[in-house]
């Protein structure tokens, strides 16, 4: 049989005229994560006028499935909440019939053979998309729904598992990460048993006494770059790597998306090639981009939206490299500008930051070096960690739903 003779999709809509009265919590297609969980919004959507009736009543219980292939895995179960849930026009909705259990639909939607049938049957180039007729016609084979409903409630005993050691493995992502930041901090502010002071610097509240503040541009030669016209083709694909924001991810810059040619530096001056060993701070950048630091570890020029800081002999670039990743979130708040606010070289060049002898840099940089080491090691083990639960969920209910596992033997079992 096919899944239409079992379901309902798509079974009701906005109505086709709404008052300003007419309120309800709007759904879209982020706030349904790879667990099946539904994000609810806090505030309400009211229409004054007609709306679309592509937009989706979804009744508690029902499933709501993407029919965008680059979402396929954005399939949620409605929750039970006391507002009307709208979804927007990437989802499918879908309502179990009498024959098919509604939680064992759920599971049924985010079976691999399913997840498979959409990839198979979306269409279109931007946004490859799966027609909810096409959907309909996934082929079902049905167990009796007092099985369905054994199979849906050891699944959902199951999954939870797997959720719970999954935010357990995030939180302690999220305080290794944490505790790597305050180390940071400490270690290229403060120095052991020496008191600290206060700056006065929103940014760097407090510095060791034992280390004078410097100005970046009392201790780094700084410097910029431009882009050159994309239309002339005789300016890219050169052997000069050409350092953009995007190329720069708190570490060592070896490669870049793209390279310039000698006639892109002979027409643009203000293209300069930087040494081996420059810092590089990114000005601009939405979301993490802005303020994240690299060091180059080839000759390489930069576009605008980057400053290059070359050390005068009083702060080396290692020890540069791992304040500025240190106070971060305190220097891209002094980004200004309407719209996207940005970091300037100029005030780059305004900055302070403290300057231990050589000696203690190279020790600081040394121990830091070793600290992040172990950080990034914990971190990755705990992604992989993630990333196999994940494939343990997936292989759970797809074995379920294909019969290849009897839930009444397996309830029990360890994940």
């Amino acid at each position: 049989m096919r899944l239409k003779e079992v379901a309902c999709i798509n079974r009701s809509s906005l109505p086709d005229a709404t008052g300003p009265d007419y309120a309800f919590k709007y759904v879209d297609i982020s706030s349904v994560d790879g667990t099946g969980e539904v994000t609810v919004p806090a505030a309400k959507t009211t229409f004054a006028v007609a709306p679309s009736r592509a937009r989706r009543l979804a009744p508690t219980g029902a499933t709501v499935v993407s029919t965008v292939r680059t979402y396929l895995r954005a399939i949620g179960r409605v929750p039970d909440v006391p507002d009307q849930l709208v979804f927007s026009t990437g989802f499918a909705v879908l309502e179990a019939g009498p024959r098919i259990d509604a939680g064992y639909l759920f599971y049924l939607c985010r079976s691999e053979p399913f997840v498979q049938y959409v990839v198979a049957h979306s269409a279109g180039v931007s946004y490859p998309a799966i027609n909810p007729g096409d959907l309909g016609n996934f082929p079902v084979s049905l167990p009796p729904v007092e099985e369905q409903r054994r199979i849906a409630e050891f699944l959902d005993l199951e999954t939870r598992r797997i959720s719970q050691l999954q935010a357990l493995t995030r939180r302690q992502q999220w305080l290794e990460t944490k505790r790597l930041a305050e180390f940071l901090r400490l270690a290229t502010t403060t120095t052991a048993g020496v008191p600290n002071r206060e700056t006065g610097l929103s940014w760097m509240p407090v510095a060791s006494t034992a280390w004078p503040l410097l100005k970046i541009s009392h201790a780094f030669v700084t410097g910029s770059g431009t882009t050159p016209s994309s239309s002339d083709a005789k300016y890219f694909e050169g052997d000069v790597p050409w350092v953009n924001s995007g190329d720069v991810a708190d570490g060592p810059i070896a490669t870049t998306v793209k390279a310039v040619t000698p006639a892109a530096l002979r027409d643009y001056p203000a293209l300069k090639v930087f040494p081996p060993g420059a810092l590089v701070v990114a000005m601009y950048g939405a979301g993490a981009t802005k303020g994240r630091v690299g060091v180059l570890s080839v000759s390489a020029c930069v576009n605008q939206a980057c400053c290059v800081l070359m050390g005068t002999g009083r702060i080396t670039a290692e020890f540069a490299y791992y304040w500025f990743r240190s106070h971060r979130d305190g220097i891209v708040r002094l980004a200004t500008g309407a719209g996207q606010p940005n970091l300037s070289q100029e005030l780059i060049r305004t900055l302070k930051m403290p300057a231990p002898t050589l000696q203690e840099q190279g020790y600081i940089v040394q121990r830091v070096r070793r600290e992040e080491n172990v950080s990034r090691a914990k971190i990755e083990a705990l992604g992989k960690r993630l990333d196999l639960l994940s494939e343990r969920r997936q292989a759970l209910i797809t074995a379920a739903i294909t019969g290849r596992i009897d839930p009444t033997t397996a309830r029990g079992g360890h994940v």
